[in-house]
Protein backbone atom coordinates (compact mmCIF):
# COMPACT_ATOMS: atom_id res chain seq x y z
CA UNK A 1 0.00 0.00 0.00
CA UNK A 2 1.37 3.48 -1.01
CA UNK A 3 1.64 5.66 2.12
CA UNK A 4 1.73 9.47 2.43
CA UNK A 5 5.34 9.81 2.98
CA UNK A 6 8.40 10.19 1.27
CA UNK A 7 11.68 10.20 2.99
CA UNK A 8 14.68 12.51 2.39
CA UNK A 9 18.05 11.02 3.77
CA UNK A 10 19.74 13.54 5.91
CA UNK A 11 23.45 12.64 6.21
CA UNK A 12 26.50 13.31 8.72
CA UNK A 13 30.05 14.34 7.69
CA UNK A 14 31.09 11.19 7.29
CA UNK A 15 27.96 10.48 4.31
CA UNK A 16 26.12 7.80 6.50
CA UNK A 17 22.62 8.52 6.96
CA UNK A 18 21.66 9.62 10.59
CA UNK A 19 18.08 10.58 10.05
CA UNK A 20 15.54 11.29 7.56
CA UNK A 21 13.07 14.43 6.71
CA UNK A 22 9.46 13.22 6.16
CA UNK A 23 7.49 14.76 3.30
CA UNK A 24 3.72 14.69 2.88
CA UNK A 25 3.09 13.37 -0.81
CA UNK A 26 -0.85 12.51 -1.94
CA UNK A 27 -1.72 10.03 -4.16
CA UNK A 28 1.04 9.73 -7.95
CA UNK A 29 2.19 12.88 -6.90
CA UNK A 30 5.77 13.20 -5.90
CA UNK A 31 5.69 16.75 -5.06
CA UNK A 32 4.09 18.70 -1.88
CA UNK A 33 0.32 18.96 -2.78
CA UNK A 34 -1.92 21.17 -2.76
CA UNK A 35 -3.14 21.04 1.43
CA UNK A 36 -3.32 22.74 4.40
CA UNK A 37 0.37 22.23 6.66
CA UNK A 38 -1.14 21.05 9.38
CA UNK A 39 -3.46 18.41 7.24
CA UNK A 40 -0.15 17.34 5.92
CA UNK A 41 1.63 16.96 9.19
CA UNK A 42 -1.07 14.94 11.01
CA UNK A 43 -1.28 12.91 7.86
CA UNK A 44 2.82 12.58 8.47
CA UNK A 45 2.31 11.36 11.84
CA UNK A 46 -0.37 9.10 11.47
CA UNK A 47 1.23 7.05 8.84
CA UNK A 48 4.29 7.19 10.77
CA UNK A 49 2.69 6.16 14.24
CA UNK A 50 0.60 3.45 12.86
CA UNK A 51 1.86 0.26 14.80
CA UNK A 52 -0.04 -2.41 11.78
CA UNK A 53 2.11 -0.26 9.28
CA UNK A 54 5.35 -1.16 11.24
CA UNK A 55 5.98 2.23 12.01
CA UNK A 56 9.14 4.09 12.41
CA UNK A 57 10.93 0.88 11.71
CA UNK A 58 9.54 0.53 8.62
CA UNK A 59 9.51 4.54 7.81
CA UNK A 60 13.17 5.18 8.80
CA UNK A 61 14.56 2.46 9.59
CA UNK A 62 14.23 3.21 13.68
CA UNK A 63 16.09 6.87 12.60
CA UNK A 64 15.27 9.88 13.84
CA UNK A 65 12.22 11.52 11.90
CA UNK A 66 12.17 15.09 10.73
CA UNK A 67 8.66 16.29 10.76
CA UNK A 68 7.46 19.77 9.38
CA UNK A 69 5.00 21.76 12.23
CA UNK A 70 3.34 24.85 11.11
CA UNK A 71 2.15 27.28 13.88
CA UNK A 72 -1.20 26.08 15.12
CA UNK A 73 0.24 22.41 15.22
CA UNK A 74 3.03 23.93 17.43
CA UNK A 75 0.71 26.42 19.38
CA UNK A 76 -1.50 23.51 20.27
CA UNK A 77 0.87 20.60 21.37
CA UNK A 78 -0.10 17.97 19.02
CA UNK A 79 4.26 16.17 19.15
CA UNK A 80 3.58 15.74 22.50
CA UNK A 81 0.92 12.47 21.51
CA UNK A 82 3.95 11.07 20.34
CA UNK A 83 7.63 9.41 21.20
CA UNK A 84 10.08 12.45 21.69
CA UNK A 85 13.05 9.88 20.78
CA UNK A 86 11.82 9.29 17.31
CA UNK A 87 10.87 13.18 16.10
CA UNK A 88 12.44 15.74 15.44
CA UNK A 89 10.25 19.01 15.37
CA UNK A 90 10.84 20.71 12.41
CA UNK A 91 9.89 24.34 12.52
CA UNK A 92 8.34 26.05 9.24
CA UNK A 93 10.03 29.06 8.09
CA UNK A 94 6.46 30.99 7.81
CA UNK A 95 5.85 29.89 11.71
CA UNK A 96 4.84 33.50 13.69
CA UNK A 97 7.98 33.99 15.39
CA UNK A 98 6.33 35.24 18.72
CA UNK A 99 5.31 34.76 22.32
CA UNK A 100 3.76 32.23 22.04
CA UNK A 101 5.71 29.90 19.86
CA UNK A 102 8.50 30.45 21.88
CA UNK A 103 6.63 28.88 25.10
CA UNK A 104 5.18 26.14 23.00
CA UNK A 105 8.96 25.19 22.41
CA UNK A 106 10.33 25.86 25.60
CA UNK A 107 7.51 23.32 26.56
CA UNK A 108 8.57 20.41 23.96
CA UNK A 109 12.07 21.23 24.81
CA UNK A 110 11.57 20.29 28.75
CA UNK A 111 9.87 17.00 27.61
CA UNK A 112 12.85 16.37 25.55
CA UNK A 113 12.18 16.75 22.01
CA UNK A 114 14.51 18.07 19.77
CA UNK A 115 13.92 21.40 17.46
CA UNK A 116 14.93 22.21 14.27
CA UNK A 117 14.39 25.10 12.40
CA UNK A 118 13.85 25.08 8.47
CA UNK A 119 15.01 27.22 5.96
CA UNK A 120 16.36 29.80 8.69
CA UNK A 121 17.35 33.32 7.72
CA UNK A 122 18.66 35.61 10.41
CA UNK A 123 16.17 38.47 11.91
CA UNK A 124 15.55 40.02 14.80
CA UNK A 125 12.24 38.15 15.71
CA UNK A 126 14.03 34.67 15.07
CA UNK A 127 17.36 35.10 16.38
CA UNK A 128 16.20 34.91 19.94
CA UNK A 129 15.13 31.14 18.98
CA UNK A 130 18.72 30.33 18.29
CA UNK A 131 19.24 29.21 22.10
CA UNK A 132 16.10 26.75 21.92
CA UNK A 133 17.34 25.34 18.48
CA UNK A 134 19.42 21.37 18.18
CA UNK A 135 19.34 21.89 14.44
CA UNK A 136 19.40 25.24 12.25
CA UNK A 137 18.80 24.37 8.77
CA UNK A 138 20.28 26.59 5.81
CA UNK A 139 18.78 26.35 2.02
CA UNK A 140 21.83 26.92 -0.41
CA UNK A 141 19.45 27.42 -2.55
CA UNK A 142 17.79 30.98 -0.84
CA UNK A 143 20.73 32.30 0.28
CA UNK A 144 24.00 32.95 -0.93
CA UNK A 145 27.35 31.31 -0.29
CA UNK A 146 28.77 34.68 1.15
CA UNK A 147 25.93 34.99 3.69
CA UNK A 148 25.56 31.99 4.66
CA UNK A 149 29.22 31.84 5.53
CA UNK A 150 28.33 35.00 7.46
CA UNK A 151 25.95 33.55 9.66
CA UNK A 152 28.05 30.59 10.30
CA UNK A 153 30.88 32.66 11.20
CA UNK A 154 28.45 34.72 13.73
CA UNK A 155 26.42 32.35 15.16
CA UNK A 156 28.14 29.10 15.03
CA UNK A 157 30.60 29.23 18.55
CA UNK A 158 27.63 30.93 20.56
CA UNK A 159 25.29 28.55 19.82
CA UNK A 160 25.47 24.30 20.69
CA UNK A 161 22.69 23.47 17.40
CA UNK A 162 24.00 21.42 14.73
CA UNK A 163 24.34 23.69 10.96
CA UNK A 164 22.71 21.68 8.58
CA UNK A 165 22.98 22.51 4.64
CA UNK A 166 19.64 21.68 3.20
CA UNK A 167 18.90 21.52 -0.57
CA UNK A 168 22.62 20.73 -1.99
CA UNK A 169 22.41 19.87 -5.23
CA UNK A 170 25.81 20.44 -6.80
CA UNK A 171 29.23 18.62 -5.26
CA UNK A 172 30.78 22.09 -5.22
CA UNK A 173 28.12 23.03 -2.97
CA UNK A 174 28.42 20.21 -0.51
CA UNK A 175 32.17 20.96 0.03
CA UNK A 176 31.22 24.44 0.65
CA UNK A 177 29.27 23.82 3.49
CA UNK A 178 31.86 20.55 4.57
CA UNK A 179 34.69 23.61 4.58
CA UNK A 180 31.95 26.06 6.75
CA UNK A 181 31.66 23.57 9.23
CA UNK A 182 28.15 22.18 8.55
CA UNK A 183 27.39 18.70 10.90
CA UNK A 184 24.74 17.61 8.45
CA UNK A 185 23.99 17.65 4.53
CA UNK A 186 20.95 17.14 2.53
CA UNK A 187 19.78 17.34 -0.65
CA UNK A 188 19.65 16.18 -4.45
CA UNK A 189 23.55 15.62 -4.60
CA UNK A 190 22.81 13.26 -1.79
CA UNK A 191 20.00 11.69 -2.41
CA UNK A 192 16.46 12.38 -3.81
CA UNK A 193 13.19 11.70 -1.64
CA UNK A 194 11.57 7.92 -2.24
CA UNK A 195 7.94 7.21 -1.40
CA UNK A 196 7.33 4.51 1.09
CA UNK A 197 5.44 1.57 0.75
CA UNK A 198 3.58 -0.81 2.90
CA UNK A 199 3.49 -4.18 1.53
CA UNK A 200 2.43 -5.65 4.71
CA UNK A 201 -0.75 -4.03 4.25
CA UNK A 202 -4.08 -5.30 2.77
Amino acid sequence: MRSNIARQAIYNSEQKVIAYELLFREGCCDSFPCIESDIATDSVLNDLFCETTGGVTRVSDGLPCFVNFCYDSLIQGKALNYPAQELVIEVLEDCVADAELYKALEDLKSHGYQIAFDDFVPSSDWLPFLRLADCVKIDFRAQTLTQISQFVSKYRKRFEFKLLAEKIETDEEYHAALEMGFDLFQGYQLSKPERIFFSNVA
